[in-house]
């Protein structure tokens, strides 16, 4: 019985990472439809999808752990975690109406949005190198 939940983790793990950067690609649509549509697409980039990208990796990593994914491919899970709690903190100069330079700071929310695209990039890549049987870097 352990082996079957573990083969069924290690099998969705990489099905996962797909999910996760389905899920990222849709919070960069809902920030453009906010900004060039309809306002009211900023609920679901900042409340609703926010909070499925800041769960679903770690998810993902107590899923890779129980089928024995190597470390470092959990590490980048949870750093998609970490990035969006760090889109959260850059934003609050912004809501905080804080004066310049500080505000500025808030800019940064986009350039994190960008590295966090690549670390999601380079997990679904480094994923799919380990179950294709190429060593992971460092893994």
């Amino acid at each position: 019985m352990r082996i079957q939940i573990r083969q069924l983790a290690r099998r969705g793990f990489p099905w996962g990472t797909w999910v996760v950067g389905a899920a990222v690609l849709i919070q960069f649509l809902l920030a453009g439809l906010g900004v060039f549509d309809y306002a009211g697409f900023f609920f679901w980039h900042a409340v609703v999808n926010a909070s499925v990208i800041f769960f679903l990796p770690l998810l993902l990593v107590l899923i890779g752990w129980i089928g024995g994914v190597p470390g470092r491919l959990l590490w980048l899970a949870a750093a998609i975690s970490g990035l969006t709690v760090l889109q959260s903190l850059l934003l609050a100069p912004y809501h905080m109406a804080a004066e310049e330079p500080w505000r500025a700071i808030s800019g940064l929310h986009v350039v994190n949005a960008l590295f966090l695209f690549w670390v999601t990039l380079q997990l679904v890549d480094r994923t799919r190198e380990w179950r294709e049987g190429a060593p992971a870097a460092d893994a």
